[in-house]
């Protein structure tokens, strides 16, 4: 365990900010009629503070690019996080640029122009602080009251749906007419194995093959309580439908037990599946000796992190035999977007 979790960067940010905001405001007052009195404390006053907010800009930059490539985020925290850096990276070079340029000119009151650039300089700076906290009060990136990160961190690439989740529940019932209140999968469904909507119908239009949420505890049945558990964030209903050792793989990363994948991606995963709505196209359940295999594939419409959704997911789940039933032993999420002409 090091000394700072997960590293300085939160630590060194807050000089950066500080320090060049408040170099700017002695600058920007020094300049007034009313300041006359203090202008002789205040221009080498803003003056050594511009140089050391360079000195803390370059160290927070320095250990933002490790935390960039070290702590453990997602899909959409990644992309918070990229968008972040291409703030923070421009906003402090220009200051350091700056520093450089008044530190060489400290005999002289500060121009005109330098004010106006450091204060446009100050304004981009303080939109990268603006990222910086939508990471972690957003994300929750680096949050240590968050349960504990085992695994490395990594990014995800997954297409326009932005998060390879859990798809293993029908459509909103209110909006594509899908009962959900019995509890029941399709009985001859589960017991073949398969379940087809791709001909595009929806189960309106073919009721005996409707695919419901199940309460039976069958291996179907637990993987759509999953799916809802998820729709819903009920973090504790998800641990009691899964093994303690699970292991979930998406986007070419792998978290090996449920704390490790609360710690990661679940929250973000919580958040997407509450935004957009899916179709569950095809459900295939192969069982075998004390284990169970279910593959879902679906298709998922709407919006999230303000951006289009429409993309086909399969979603495949190991599923193992318990004293207390059926409990999912392995997870594996994958997506592509969908191109050309609109499925339904």
């Amino acid at each position: 365990m090091s000394l700072i979790e997960p590293n300085i960067h939160p630590i060194l940010v807050h000089f950066a900010y500080a320090l060049s905001i408040t170099s700017v405001l002695c600058y920007l007052v020094s300049s007034l009629k009313f300041a006359e009195p203090w202008q002789k404390s205040l221009r080498p006053a803003a003056d050594w503070m511009l140089a050391f907010a360079a000195l803390a800009i370059l160290a927070t930059i320095a250990a933002g690019f490790q935390a960039y490539y070290t702590v453990a985020h997602d899909g959409p925290s990644h992309e918070a996080m990229t968008t972040h850096r291409n703030w923070a990276v421009p906003s402090g070079a220009a200051i350091v640029l700056l520093a450089v340029w008044r530190w060489r000119r400290r005999q002289t009151p500060a121009t005109a122009i330098f004010k106006s650039l450091l204060t446009v300089a100050a304004i981009s700076l303080s939109v990268t602080a603006w990222w910086g906290g939508h990471i972690v009060y957003n994300y929750g990136l680096g949050v240590q009251s968050l349960p504990t990160v085992t695994g490395d961190g990594h990014d995800h690439d997954h297409g326009d749906a932005g998060r390879g989740v859990a798809m293993s529940e029908t459509d909103d019932p209110a909006e594509h007419g899908h009962d959900l209140s019995n509890g029941r999968h399709d009985e001859d469904a589960a017991s073949a194995g398969t379940h087809d909507n791709s001909d595009g119908h929806h189960a309106e239009d073919a009721p005996e093959n409707r695919i419901q949420e199940s309460a039976d505890g069958s291996p179907s049945g637990i993987v759509t309580q999953f799916g809802l558990a998820m729709r819903a964030g009920d973090i504790e209903r998800l641990r009691t439908l899964v093994a303690p050792d699970v292991i979930i793989a998406e986007g070419g990363g792998t978290e090996r037990s449920f704390d490790e994948y609360a710690g990661q991606h679940m929250s973000a995963d919580i958040a997407f599946m509450g935004a957009v709505d899916s179709t569950l196209k095809r459900r295939d359940v192969i069982d075998g000796s004390g284990l169970s295999t279910v593959i879902s594939e679906s298709q998922i419409h709407g919006k999230y992190n303000n951006k289009t959704v429409h993309a086909k997911m399969t979603e495949t789940m190991v599923l193992r035999e318990t004293k207390d039933g059926w409990r999912i032993a392995h997870i594996h999420w994958s997506s592509a977007p969908i191109t050309g002409e609109h499925e339904h």
